[in-house]
């Protein structure tokens, strides 16, 4: 403990210093600045916790995983890179043990020496519920972490074949974490001065603005990029003006204003990703858990002009979350037509008969709930919520959107209320799909809020998701995953619409080797062409 609070004191007075730096700093992180990229972010800063999700899929620059993504990847999953693995993990006892090599040598930002302890220590953090972790489900069927001099050890509560291609989660040191005491994630001093792996640390941090200053000391190759400075600016509108005026070499933008930058001053990047919007049908509600509404709204809903009119283009329509870059695992012909018609014919077969106001009832229940979207997320969920409320008004079903901030949604409110909600991490079919359709995260207090955020429980589903994980043949695998959309399809969990393209928007500044990669979903400005920035070369 000595040692980690000589860290935490440490880091505390780098950052008050560069505070008091003030206007000097400014001048020195303009977007002229030799050597920097000043990024304009669209999330708040300052919440760099692994344990929270920050840098859930590799894309932190404090923080490193065991892997990392392949970059340059749409096509099909993208393969995992070592990174602080020296190689494969080795699976053992019918896939419930994985033994993963560790590179030597590497040290943290903070000069101590990276070691299995360390990633012990921070998986057990994330499988610890004092630490309320948002990222637990994914941990859930770890039973234990153990070390050996040269190795880690993962032993599973189940056998999972996949279970590799999870392990891009950032590793913080042992240090970090007081397991005698251990408190809430969203306290740890993680999330303001964190200590990473990476090729930059964290030299400034202040409401509006973080610095990311290159390690002298980083194991790898040094950066040619030697600093990122990353200010908040939430609003849409506002960081496209500031680009435009050069407070900024780039940011992330919605299609309309993307495509109001020119070649050759900037560049414009339409990546693909698994990064999904749906709406929640909640089974508390009586409308959504309905299964006869939870059917004919997959019919109702004109997925293509979604993506022609509210993503301008830069997206995929979708309606059983699996998609092409699964490979084998993925039957096109269980995706939900565009059949307004034929969802009348469901509603009218299950006695929702239309009223005199033009909604539907059933036994004195209108056929009307509301939505809720994010504002302070994306432009893309108010839309979306938007084209489904005037779709569905076209079969008798009433949508009211609602405007909330999201942190003001609670397990409760997802309970009974449909909410426009996006995920994603497409790096094996079991992580994009196992969290939102199991009926263990349906119990009260499994998981995060926004798991299996309709309570949806179906019994084939279950057997379907378990027996494809545990499986290790890739093709028998694929099969189970056909067989589940196909019973998605019958049966409904949410209404999914789309799989988005995240766009990107950079000034051109002669750097080259700028690879971006198949994205899941994201809340910062770590992806992107930024993804790759530490490998940069003029």
């Amino acid at each position: 403990m000595l040692k980690q609070a000589f860290i935490y004191s440490a880091l505390a007075l780098a950052v008050t210093t560069s505070f008091a730096s003030g206007v000097a700093a400014a001048a020195d992180t303009s977007a002229q600045a030799q050597n920097t990229v000043v990024i304009i972010e669209r999330f708040e800063l300052g919440h760099y916790n692994p344990l929270l999700g920050h840098g859930r899929s590799g894309e932190s620059h404090f923080y490193q995983g065991l892997y990392r993504i392949e970059a340059g990847v749409f096509d099909r999953q993208p393969d995992l890179i070592p990174t602080l693995a020296s190689g494969p993990a080795v699976a053992s006892e019918k896939n419930k043990v994985w033994t993963v090599p560790l590179r030597k040598g590497i040290k943290f930002s903070d000069g101590t020496s990276f070691g299995p302890e360390d990633v012990v220590a921070t998986y057990q953090a994330f499988i610890d519920p004092r630490s309320a972790s948002s990222e637990i489900a994914t941990w859930d069927n770890v039973e234990k972490v153990e070390a050996t001099s040269d190795a880690v050890v993962f032993t599973l509560k189940e056998p999972m074949a996949n279970f590799d291609r999870r392990l891009i989660n950032g590793i913080a040191p042992s240090e970090a974490f007081d397991f005698a005491n251990l408190s809430k994630a969203e306290a740890s001093p993680l999330n303001t001065h964190p200590v990473g792996t990476g090729a930059y640390e964290l030299t400034e941090l202040r409401p509006d603005q973080a610095i990311l200053t290159a390690r002298k000391d980083y194991w790898g190759p040094q950066p040619q990029v030697q600093k990122i400075v990353l200010r908040d600016t939430a609003d849409e509108n506002a960081r496209e003006q500031k680009l435009r005026a050069g407070e900024g070499d780039g940011t992330a933008l919605p299609a309309d204003l993307a495509a109001t930058f020119k070649a050759p001053e900037y560049e414009t990047f339409s990546v693909k990703a698994g990064d999904w919007r749906a709406v929640s049908l909640p089974a508390g509600n009586p409308v959504t858990g309905d299964d006869a509404i939870r059917l004919a709204v997959n019919y109702a809903v004109n997925r293509a002009d979604m993506v022609k009119y509210a993503l301008k283009g830069h997206g995929t329509a979708n309606s059983t979350y699996l998609a092409p870059f699964f490979g084998e695992a993925y039957d096109p012909a269980e995706e939900f037509s565009y059949s307004p018609e034929k969802a009348k014919q469901i509603l009218d077969d299950a006695g929702w008969k239309v009223g005199t106001d033009g909604v539907r009832v059933r036994n004195g229940q209108r056929a009307a709930f509301d939505i809720i979207y994010f504002p302070n997320r994306d432009r893309s969920r108010r839309d979306l919520t938007l084209m489904v409320a005037s779709d569905l008004k076209k079969i008798g079903i009433q949508v009211t959107p609602v405007a909330r901030d999201s942190k003001s949604v609670t397990r409760d409110v997802y309970a009974s209320t449909s909410v426009m909600a996006g995920s994603g991490v497409p790096y094996s079919v079991d992580s994009q799909v196992y969290h939102i359709l199991h009926s263990k995260y349906a119990e009260p207090g499994v998981g995060a809020s926004w798991d299996n955020a309709s309570d949806y429980r179906n019994p084939v589903i279950d057997r379907l998701l378990d027996s494809a994980r545990a499986e290790t043949d890739p093709h028998k695998q694929a099969g189970l995953y056909r067989e589940l959309q196909k019973e998605y399809h019958r049966k409904p969990a949410m209404l999914q619409l789309v799989y988005l393209d995240h766009i990107y928007v950079q000034r051109e500044m002669g750097y080259k080797n700028i690879k971006v990669t198949l994205e899941p979903h994201s809340h910062n400005i770590g992806f992107g062409p930024w993804f790759t920035i530490e490998s940069w070369k003029k």
